[in-house]
């Protein structure tokens, strides 16, 4: 996929703006999410940064974060000059949840070591696949567009599954499902 001619203000610029735009349903971030991101070397890399959103019916409050998010994908296979397919996406988050019960540091009423982890930022690991066509290329400045799925954990889930093998696998795996833009 080749990038769209640019003239001398677009150029400009081409170093700031992202190289895509993304929505996500699920996958840990939140309900709904958005983000933006650059890729690196030949598009093989992804550094993304998304807003979540969970909505008071779908949990306890509203709840608001952010993620910071590095992708490599390691298999490109052309299926035709209007389709890529990345089938061997691999990924590491770390993710922040906005409010009162997300604190960072253990607050003073527990006793010392009482959690052994923060409720308000976490990390993990993500795997998936993605499909990006040409869809959107002939009536926007957009490359194309890409459809993509994701399974993925928090340190936090995987090291409780491994202390207690009770824990159900669908239990800790994160699945979500979005949509890429791509300048």
């Amino acid at each position: 996929f080749s990038q769209v001619p640019q003239n001398s203000d677009s150029a400009k610029h081409k170093g700031v703006l992202p190289d895509y735009v993304k929505m996500q349903f699920a996958g840990g971030i939140g309900l709904v999410s958005l983000g933006v991101g650059y890729t690196f070397f030949k598009q093989k890399l992804e550094v993304s940064y998304f807003y979540g959103y969970v909505p008071k019916f779908a949990s306890t409050d509203d709840l608001h974060s952010v993620s910071l998010q590095l992708t490599t994908k390691l298999l490109h296979f052309k299926i035709s000059p209007n389709i890529e397919l990345m089938s061997l996406n691999f990924g590491w988050f770390i993710h922040h949840t906005f409010g009162s019960e997300y604190w960072l540091s253990l607050p003073s009423y527990y006793p010392n070591d009482y959690y052994w982890w923060s409720p308000g930022r976490n990390s993990g690991i993500f795997w998936g696949g993605e499909i990006k066509t040409k869809f959107l290329s002939s009536k926007t400045p957009a490359s194309g567009t890409a459809f993509y799925i994701r399974a993925g954990s928090r340190g936090l889930y995987i090291a409780s599954k491994f202390g207690n093998s009770s824990i159900p696998i669908n239990d800790i795996i994160e699945l979500g499902f979005g949509v890429a833009v791509y300048r």
